[in-house]
């Protein structure tokens, strides 16, 4: 049976219209104010009789605070303050591949960074491991808007992909498998609105032999599936928003009614008043009487409370983001319907990332022998930080004292920041004997 090749290739699955709105929103609140005020009313409604010059106004008065852009920017420090750890195999095949993992120059350290902050901004990324057409293996990254269109089967007890439709560009990657392998196809736009196939459809093989599955690893929040899930930043996203429109109101109302305003009374015939230190009302009329209006701020004192609420639940939120969570029964550490804490997260990204690693072994090996030995693991300590002096002093006498042993000592030094960064404890016991054998100690 063929999947999905009758498909209209400009189609989109039904979960994918229905998350398009909140990537789209999401990137323009990343992306900071321009792209907030250049979205209009999709994120600052226009007040009951506005006009076009009046609400541009009101947009221009408006301030948009970048929080979510920084939360994103605080989380990505706190992952890669620590280089990723690499196991790569005892045959050292991958080496070619972690300097140069998409034959644009892009080391694999740079790419885990561009996969954690595309999960971290919109939920979702794919990776497409390919031949580089002779020993190695290339990976290509896509954005979750550029997974147009899937369709999933179970097969040998798993759940995967078997038919997926990828925006490139212009053009439109169709990767498909049936019982005789798995296909490729690029389409390119026609006429009429139309897809026109660019040459036809490939089999992908590896050494000669087509391979049988859609070489395709998922990134997300709910680890491995392809379904579009809640994005991790979203509450975070949404009282930013929230923060802006009420931005927006309390400007507004300090432009129209703080401002001072002159009045009059018995100005019979004054024609236009100037205000200025040159200027003095006069009038001949009785009673006449001139004076400013007084704000007092009651009302906009409530928009102000207001913002500072919203300023405390985006403080929460992020914090929250921090949490260890508990395990879940399926192991993959995310828990469905709640706000996904940034260390389970990143060990669900460890693991889309190790299944990339061990994909590109097999293209260059072509077996699963050793794969085992082969994984990605993203630094996961958020919480950990530098050791003192005396905190160093008291972990070497406890090791001394028998408390503990040289491994959890060695492994207490890396995580707290006082190993180099990417050295193992395997690395760091292998330099103690070394030296230790040198000076006969």
């Amino acid at each position: 049976m063929c999947y999905g090749w009758a498909v209209e290739v400009n189609a989109k699955h039904p979960a994918y219209l229905a998350a398009e709105g909140q990537w789209r929103r999401a990137r323009a609140v990343l992306a900071g104010e321009d792209a907030v005020k250049a979205g209009g009313e999709d994120y600052l409604a226009r007040l009951d009789g506005q006009s076009d010059g009046e609400y541009k106004a009101y947009v221009g008065r408006a301030c948009f605070f970048g929080a979510s852009a920084r939360t994103l920017e605080e989380y990505l420090d706190l992952v890669f303050r620590r280089r990723p750890e690499l196991q790569l195999g005892s045959d050292g095949r991958l080496g070619s591949f972690v300097g140069d993992c998409d034959g644009l120059g892009t080391s694999l350290i740079d790419y885990c960074g561009r996969v954690l902050r595309e999960v971290l901004s919109v939920g979702r990324a794919v990776s497409l491991v390919m031949s580089d057409g002779g020993d190695g293996a290339v990976v290509r990254m896509f954005r979750a808007e550029d997974v147009l269109n899937w369709r999933t089967a179970t097969v040998d007890g798993q759940v995967g992909v078997v038919w997926v439709l990828l925006r490139d560009g212009d053009e439109r990657i169709v990767v498909s498998v049936d019982v005789d392998g798995c296909y490729m196809a690029t389409f390119r736009p026609g006429g009429d609105g139309q897809w026109e196939r660019a040459g036809e459809r490939g089999m992908v093989r590896r050494l000669g032999v087509p391979i049988g599955f859609v070489p395709l690893v998922v990134h997300g929040a709910v680890g491995g599936s392809v379904e579009p899930g809640r994005l991790p930043l979203g509450d975070i996203i949404s009282a930013n928003l929230d923060l802006y429109r009420l931005d927006a109101d309390y400007k507004h109302g300090l432009h129209f009614a703080a401002l001072p305003t002159a009045w009059v009374s018995g100005f019979d015939g004054a024609g236009n008043l100037k205000i200025g230190s040159a200027t003095a009302w006069e009038s001949s009329s009785e009673g006449a009487k001139a004076g400013f209006l007084e704000f007092s701020g009651a009302g906009l004192a409530h928009i102000e409370k207001a913002i500072e609420r919203t300023e405390r639940r985006m403080a929460l939120l992020g914090a929250r983001m921090l949490e260890a969570g508990g395990a879940v029964p399926d192991g993959s550490g995310v828990r469905r319907g709640e706000m996904c804490g940034l260390g389970s997260l990143v060990g669900v990204v460890s693991q889309s990332l190790t299944r990339v690693l061990r994909l590109a072994r097999w293209w260059m090996v072509g077996d699963a022998v050793g794969a085992e030995g082969v994984s990605v693991r993203l630094n996961g300590n958020l919480g950990s930080r530098r050791l003192s002096g005396d905190e160093i002093n008291a972990l070497v006498g406890a090791w001394k004292g028998g408390a503990i042993s040289r491994e959890s000592m060695l492994d207490a030094l890396r995580l707290g920041e006082v190993l180099p960064d990417g050295r193992t404890v395997a690395e760091e016991r292998a330099l103690i004997h070394r030296v230790a054998g040198v000076t006969g100690n």
